[in-house]
């Protein structure tokens, strides 16, 4: 609950920082489309391969869409829809083998965030602008699929997806009203159920049960406007 009062306590103050703003006019609204791409990368738990939430996540990439509907010149209304796959850290698989190699298929992390907010604009120079948004949304998550096999035991871990609340912050640069540089940082909490399986050459063992997985991510992403 706490972030969420941060993330409304954001939007107001972006509101009003509109409305105070001099540039601010009446005009009829107008939209604007954009695509994004780059870095995801990590954070706390979800990069963690020591916490007990652990999601040993590696730096990935994201790409995404979003239009903006300006509500006056310095406020718009914004949605994101952002595509985000994060690998697994190779030494904490190994670690799971009681540092044994292993043979097999290691699945990613992947995360949908359909969001909405606002965002507040302000020129700084003839072509250069910057720009700072706070949304909410959700987080759709699917956890990776593992399958190996070491020193004959195999061991297999379904995947499932879950869903939670989402929060979001960013802040860039925009250029000539045409090219982005952005840096977003994502959070939310969802709830995973887990399966794993153990067999070898005369036992075979299951084990089910759910989980919690904070999952942090830093966004760097660069992007065009149409």
């Amino acid at each position: 609950m706490k972030m969420h009062r941060v993330l409304v306590a954001t939007v107001i103050c972006l509101i009003v920082c509109a409305a105070v703003s001099p540039r601010a006019s009446a005009q009829l609204p107008s939209a604007s489309f954009g695509i994004t791409g780059g870095l995801a990368i990590p954070t706390g738990d979800f990069a963690s391969t020591s916490s007990t939430q652990s999601g040993a996540a590696v730096t990935g990439f994201g790409i995404g869409a979003n239009i903006s509907i300006s509500i006056i010149p310095s406020l718009s209304f914004v949605g994101n829809f952002t595509y985000i796959s994060n690998g697994i850290n190779e030494d904490y698989i190994k670690d799971q083998t009681g540092g044994q190699s292993y043979t097999g298929d290691v699945g990613s992390w992947t995360t949908l965030w359909p969001m909405v907010g606002v965002k507040y604009s302000a020129g700084v120079g003839p072509i250069v602008g910057i720009f700072l948004t706070a949304q909410g949304g959700l987080l759709l998550g699917t956890s990776p699929e593992v399958d190996i096999t070491s020193q004959g035991v195999r061991g297999t871990f379904k995947s499932f997806s879950s869903s939670a609340f989402a929060y979001g912050f960013g802040g860039g640069v925009i250029i000539a009203d045409k090219f982005t540089i952005e840096l977003r940082i994502l959070g939310g909490q969802p709830e995973y159920d887990s399966e794993y399986t153990f067999s070898g050459s005369n036992f075979t063992s299951t084990t089910t049960s759910k989980y919690d997985q904070p999952t942090g991510i830093i966004q760097l992403n660069a992007g065009i406007v149409f």
